[in-house]
């Protein structure tokens, strides 16, 4: 297989879905539990695709502000990603993903490929500009490699998702549960300083990446053409949420007081974060009117004393202070414009305003089959 990617399966899939919308409905969850030093433990659950279940075992351990100069890391922390640094790595993979199907359906051998995400405040002040790099190195000419990056900006999952406004819903599951929304907000500063994750691909959907020295690794699932080694770059995002909410939840120093022991002497119940969301893989793998971005996002709350009170300090309260200022969820619930600059075989090639990549030829109208 070229580059690693099963053509012939893509267009399977595509055929697929074309003719059973409900069979282009992937579901995605994770579920964020306290751990120790400041950090937390995010588990992957079964993906459903379709009427088809998913299995997914993987863990990513989470830390909070590692990077971003505003507060210190407890010790530890800083040795796995924070929740920014997850969605930088979720957006290069979903971008490094999308590049490499398209250039392999356009017959391209690829040697390297690298994306730089990175997001920073505005130079207003007033806001947060993301943008990300794409070096491309192979037998590729400049009007595919264009061609290829503004596919990976129309219909790649990563680039929708963060360019596109969101709306979450978050249900906080006490007693008497509370319900809110976070609804796309104007644009806010989300980060002290630039920061950028280096994500390259080694083969097929699968990239290794690197932030603030931490590295990840990213991959899809078998069903969606991976090899299953490693979270998928929506599950990077999902993780973000619901890392990000449970420090919130668990108080102002992201560790919380140590769970109560039980009858048994174990520890004791904790809070737990659970986030889930959708996509239509029509939006990514084909030419058909759908949202190509994660959707439908929930986050939900399940604190370990369900009858705590909605009042100053509560469960609820928590909540509301993360919808307001969370980082993470600032950058997947605004719109952000992105700027991409591209560099094949080490010459610049030029983009439109703002860093969109200028599409000189004419739409291509044959089904296209980039990666979500």
């Amino acid at each position: 297989m070229l580059n690693g990617v099963d053509l012939a399966a893509r267009e399977a899939l595509a055929e697929q879905i074309r003719e059973d919308s409900w069979e282009a409905q992937l579901s995605i969850g994770v579920q964020a539990r306290p751990g120790p030093g400041g950090r937390c433990r995010v588990d992957t659950e079964p993906m459903r695709l379709g009427s088809s279940r998913v299995a997914r075992s993987f863990t990513l351990h989470q830390g909070q502000d590692t990077g971003n100069g505003s507060k210190p890391a407890p010790s530890g922390a800083g040795e796995c990603l924070d929740p920014v640094g997850s969605v930088l790595v979720g957006l290069g993979a979903c971008v490094a993903d999308n590049v490499v199907a398209r250039l392999t359906a356009e017959g391209c051998h690829l040697t390297f490929l690298e994306v730089v995400p990175a997001v920073e405040p505005a130079d207003a002040g007033d806001g947060t500009r993301l943008s990300y790099g794409v070096r491309i190195e192979g037998e590729v000419s400049a009007e595919q490699a264009r061609r290829a990056v503004l596919a990976a900006g129309e219909r790649g999952s990563g680039h929708r998702t963060l360019e596109d406004p969101n709306e979450i819903r978050v249900v906080v599951q006490t007693e008497q549960d509370v319900h809110l929304t976070a609804r796309p907000a104007a644009p806010r500063a989300t980060t002290a300083r630039r920061r950028a994750a280096r994500v390259a691909w080694e083969v097929g959907a699968h990239v290794i990446a690197e932030v603030d020295g931490v590295r990840a690794e990213s991959d899809q699932p078998k069903q969606l053409f991976g090899a299953d080694i490693a979270p998928s770059a929506q599950e990077y995002f999902l993780s973000a949420l619901a890392g990000e909410a449970l420090r919130f939840a668990a108080g102002a120093d992201g560790a919380g007081p140590p769970p109560a022991a039980d009858d048994a002497g174990g520890p004791g119940p904790q809070d737990a974060v659970h986030a889930s969301g959708r996509i239509d893989l029509r939006g990514p793998y084909s030419t058909q009117d759908a949202p190509a971005g994660l959707r439908n996002i929930l986050v939900q709350l399940l604190p370990a004393d369900p009858s705590a009170k909605d009042d100053d300090g509560g469960p609820a309260e928590a909540v509301r202070g993360w919808l307001a200022e969370g980082e993470a969820l600032r950058l997947i619930r605004d719109a952000h414009p992105i700027r991409v600059d591209v560099v094949l075989n080490g010459t610049p090639i030029a983009t439109g305003p703002e860093g969109a990549v200028a599409a000189t030829a004419p739409h291509d109208t044959k089904e296209q089959h980039s990666a979500p």
